[in-house]
């Protein structure tokens, strides 16, 4: 009997998230009610430990934060509403060029909460005649203290500040590629999906949804990456005859990415049909013992096309002071989905620390 009762207890940590249709969202947050990290969602929506934390909360860019009590959903299925977050109407008209504001947000999470907090916007351009895009990024950042703030700005900062600008080519378009080129295999599900995989285990799916006009993905690229390292050094080491040697890795780590673009009856989609994206570095330090997660966060805020003297001048009345003020209103008056309370609450105090400091 007691094994029965440890049994289910056991069972009782693991829990499915999915959508309003009973699909599993994969790459969502989920903390505890000090903001502390309790896991990610697996590719088939599963957080397999809830590590005996009962009040959690859940964070993805397309659907409405929530938190939830375990002991009100018997059938530890947590559903998760659309965030409705849409790009407003576009009219084409006979510009130099294309202009493109996204806002992006990135929470930093270990073991006892938020450490860093970076959040900006992004002024892309898309010039037609060289078929260029430039990016100029205005952001804020702050950590649990100083030296937080110093090295995550230095080691990530620019990299962060690099998502959240526009690609010509999304990376549900780069899957397709590598796709024709033998390098990914694509299988549909019974429910229509698309499983993106490779020779060695499935690593996310592309999801067509024409009636709502648009097209969502989740591809772990450093998973793919890795196993075709794998399966380099397998083959080197059976030509030679020597065991190639693996470096051993300090941390190990996961990532996922989503994004959603609008796209025409006929599939297709421009780079200014970009609507949102997160990126989801979850790992575990196996130096200091601790795990860690980094939340990424970009939304198309504004676009249009105009000539370069109305670049000039969105860019002189984009000149404000970014702080947690203009951030909030930024969310306020783009209507986008904010973070899940505990976060936000969490983040807001790092600001006031820095502050007193």
């Amino acid at each position: 009997m007691l094994f029965v009762v440890m049994a289910a207890a056991t069972y009782a940590q693991r829990l499915q998230v999915v959508d309003i249709d009973g699909l599993p969202i994969a790459a969502v947050c989920v903390t505890n009610e000090k903001g502390a990290l309790v896991g990610t969602t697996d590719n088939d929506g599963w957080l397999n430990d809830a590590k005996g934390v009962k009040h959690l909360y859940f964070s993805h860019v397309a659907f409405k934060a929530m938190d939830v009590n375990i002991d009100t959903i018997p059938s530890l299925t947590v559903v998760m509403q659309d965030a409705n977050f849409q790009l407003s109407e576009l009219e084409v008209r006979p510009k130099d060029m294309l202009y493109v504001q996204t806002y992006f947000r990135c929470v930093y999470v270990c073991d006892d909460g938020p450490i860093y907090f970076r959040a900006g916007t992004v002024d892309n351009t898309y010039e037609f005649a060289k078929q260029k895009v430039s990016s100029k990024t205005r952001s804020v950042s702050r950590g649990l203290n100083g030296f937080y703030r110093f090295v995550l700005s230095t080691l990530v900062g620019r990299y962060i500040d690099e998502w959240a600008q526009i690609d010509t080519l999304p990376d549900y378009k780069k899957i397709l590629k590598y796709a024709d080129q033998g390098k990914v295999f694509i299988t549909e599900d019974p429910s229509g999906r698309r499983i993106v995989s490779d020779t060695i285990s499935a690593i996310g799916y592309i999801e067509d949804d024409f009636q709502e006009g648009k097209r969502t993905t989740n591809f772990d690229r450093w998973t793919y990456r890795d196993h075709i390292k794998a399966t380099e050094a397998a083959a080197k080491e059976a030509k030679t005859g020597k065991k190639q040697k693996v470096k051993k890795k300090e941390h190990k780590s996961n990532h996922g990415y989503y994004e959603v673009y609008n796209i025409n009856e006929n599939g297709q989609s421009r780079i200014d049909d970009l609507v949102m994206k997160q990126a989801l570095i979850s790992g575990h330090f196996d130096r200091i013992d601790q795990d860690y997660i980094i939340l990424f966060e970009t939304f198309t805020i504004e676009r249009d096309y105009i000539d370069k003297k109305e670049f000039k001048q969105t860019r002189k009345d984009n000149k404000v002071e970014m702080d947690i003020n203009e951030l909030r209103r930024l969310e306020q008056n783009y209507h986008i989905p904010p973070l899940a309370p505990n976060l936000k609450a969490a983040v807001d105090e790092l600001f006031k620390l820095e502050q007193e400091d």
